[in-house]
């Protein structure tokens, strides 16, 4: 499949909005995403033909090095990046050594951006153009563990052999191993070479014209190839032993898993009768059947002993590369007023990774949030509306798509958006999630649009292998299947019989205080209002991307059924632009980890509903991001890297 890329702001305003909403980020919590970026080699032709005339006014050598300069400054400090060029040393191709020609400049690492910039300016067109031995060269570069991709940037066609199959190898190595290619100014056979590159290499092709478009191409290739998935919080380390755990207040934090057991943290009641919601997420790996860590909230009996206030299960199954992002949350709240659960002075948090061990994502980061809630009175609750029945789908007509954002890869980077329809797209083992504020009385549609090609009903034949749901504000699962599909809906068994599109949607539960006690956890999740996120997920490994659009809307009266909170210091009640994953910098650090307290409920006040005033989408989603509390690095990359307007 074939992108264009066109940046939708500059990067300088771009940057100046980020660091005014995100202040400094604690340094502990970046480093709790160093090693999470993948590892990516630049693989840059050096062939003759690139001192060729590019549109604009440069030669293709010329416009590639002024974007690769771009490219490097912005790299994130954590990612490992090296770079390899081909056709740099032997001038013909009926020398000896042509279709051997490959060096590797720089080695990848993340301490090399320095040598980055001067294999860049000692970058020159010469001689052949050598891809399958490249592209097998830098398959060795990057090694055979973790997330790797390389991006090939080239203006020809081979001239040392077909490249497809040594692309088809190198994919056939694991799912976490892709190939980008960027073409400059080619067509005809050396661009459906180039494309077969990508198609066999589980990756995207992208056309560059002009020094702007290999920039925004190889910037475009480098977020997909790079972008972790994110998390933020205070750094805190939770104990074997619930006796010794650290002391929580309402926040973010950033755990790792532990390989069995549990592990605990303490949190202190503000006042009597508040609720305390807990919830995490996490990334899962493919190769786990199960991947398990349940959220509990317990309160220590007479003897001492811990009691479970409600039983958790979270969204646990990972087979295949398309369900990685795994949540949950629980509360403490209870139906009896004095229940030990709504009334005892501490309670303990913990994850469990259940009966056996935690496998594969044992040492990964875990995001856990806290979030304590003002009580309401026993006569306030008895005044409350019956829970509300689940909803039905009532149609949605997409609008004009808003180009240029790009979806977070899990809820901590997500964009914070209004209703309306917004472009995209997506290739396999993708996680692409939005944040969307949704109030009391009201509940979140969302409806996924793909244009139909032959292409894509070839490759998706009777399965599309597309999945969304909808995740609450602290990570619980809060998605309702929509039980009769609309005539609009292509049926899911018959894809190569849709028309000219193929959609698909879901919903949540109508937010209101009484969901909490429902024993569904998709029920339960959307007993709070605040920020919902729509999670779309591409399951399949057919190598083919989705261009598609995503229409949101939320549904019913706002503030119908919002109860009346008891005032109580420090805590705020919460409404739809409740964002738990407000910046890291803004949380309560724990007193046991050596961390400042600060201001804040957790409410996340102002860190971006996606209603503010601004400069366009752009802004709208760095105020997203900013509040999400990445760490500078991130937040670059995320910047540089982020606004790609789609043509399918």
């Amino acid at each position: 499949m074939r992108k264009r890329l066109v940046i939708a702001t500059g990067l300088a305003g771009v940057l100046t909005v980020a660091a005014a909403g995100t202040g400094a980020a604690p340094a502990a919590a970046d480093e709790q995403n160093q090693g999470t970026y993948g590892r990516m080699i630049l693989v840059l032709d050096s062939s003759g033909s690139m001192k060729e005339p590019a549109s604009g006014g440069t030669t293709k050598i010329q416009a590639a090095k002024q974007a690769l300069d771009t490219v490097i400054d912005d790299l994130p400090e954590s990612a490992d990046v090296g770079m390899r060029v081909f056709g740099a040393m032997v001038f013909g191709r009926k020398q000896k050594a042509a279709c051997e020609d490959t060096q590797l400049v720089v080695k990848p690492g993340t301490g090399n951006r320095d040598d980055l910039k001067a294999a860049v300016s000692g970058y020159k067109p010469y001689g052949e153009t050598p891809i399958p031995v490249a592209l097998k060269r830098a398959a060795e570069d990057i090694g055979s563990e973790g997330k790797r991709s390389i991006v090939l940037v080239s203006d020809g066609e081979s001239t040392c052999g077909d490249p497809c199959p040594a692309a088809q190898a190198i994919a056939d190595q694991g799912i976490d191993l892709q190939i980008d290619v960027v073409g400059l100014s080619v067509s005809g056979k050396a661009r459906k070479q180039l494309e077969c590159i990508a198609e066999k290499g589980n990756g995207t092709y992208y056309d560059a014209d002009d020094a702007e478009g290999i920039g925004e191409s190889i910037s475009g290739a480098s977020e997909r190839a790079l972008r972790p998935f994110e998390f933020t919080g205070t750094p805190v380390k939770g104990t074997p032993d619930s006796a010794d755990a650290p002391l929580v207040k309402a926040g973010q934090y950033l755990d790792t898993v532990q390989t069995r057991g549990e592990r605990y943290y303490r949190f202190e009641r503000t006042a009597p009768g508040t609720t305390v919601h807990f919830g995490l997420i996490f990334e899962g790996e493919s190769e786990d059947l199960v991947s398990n860590l349940s959220p509990r909230i317990s309160v220590r009996d007479e003897s001492g002993e811990l009691r479970g206030c409600r039983w958790t299960v979270v969204q646990s199954t990972t087979y295949g590369d398309g369900n990685r992002l795994i949540f949950g949350t629980t509360h403490s709240g209870d139906t009896d007023p004095e229940d030990p659960c709504n009334t005892a002075e501490e309670l303990v948090l913990s994850t469990s990774s259940g009966t056996g061990d935690a496998g594969a994502i044992a040492g990964k980061p875990v995001q856990l949030m806290v979030y304590e809630e003002p009580p309401v009175s026993a006569a306030t609750l008895d005044g409350l509306p019956p829970q509300p029945e689940a909803p039905t789908w009532t149609e949605l007509t997409p609008g004009d798509p808003t180009d240029g954002m790009v979806p977070g890869s899990t809820i901590a980077n997500a964009p914070i958006v209004e209703d309306g329809t917004y472009s995209f797209d997506i290739n396999p083992g993708e996680n692409q999630v939005i944040g969307v504020p949704v109030g009391w009385g009201q509940h979140l549609e969302a409806q996924f649009d793909a244009r139909m090609t032959d292409a894509i009903r070839k490759e998706w034949a009777v399965g599309a292998g597309v999945e969304l749901d909808v995740i609450g504000p602290l990570g619980g699962d809060a998605t309702v299947d929509v039980r009769e599909a609309p005539e609009s809906w292509c049926d899911t068994g018959l894809l190569q019989n849709c028309p000219d599109a193929w959609r698909t949607g879901t919903l949540s539960n109508t937010v209101a205080y009484r969901n909490r006690f429902d024993t569904s956890d998709a029920t339960a999740s959307t007993g709070l209002p605040g920020v919902h996120y729509v999670r779309v997920q591409y399951g399949l490994d057919e190598n083919i991307n989705v261009p598609y659009t995503l229409t949101v809307k939320t549904v019913g009266t706002a503030g119908e059924g919002e109860p009346d909170y008891e005032k109580v210091s420090g805590l705020s009640a919460p409404t739809a632009d409740l964002n738990l994953n407000a910046a890291a910098a803004g949380s309560e650090g724990s007193e046991e980890d050596g961390t400042d307290e600060s201001t804040g409920s957790g409410s996340g006040s102002g860190s971006g509903s996606g209603k503010d005033e601004g400069s366009g989408d752009t802004i709208k989603l760095v105020a997203g991001v900013g509040g999400a509390g990445l760490g500078i690095a991130a937040l670059a990359a995320a910047a540089v890297l982020l606004i790609r307007r789609r043509h399918a």
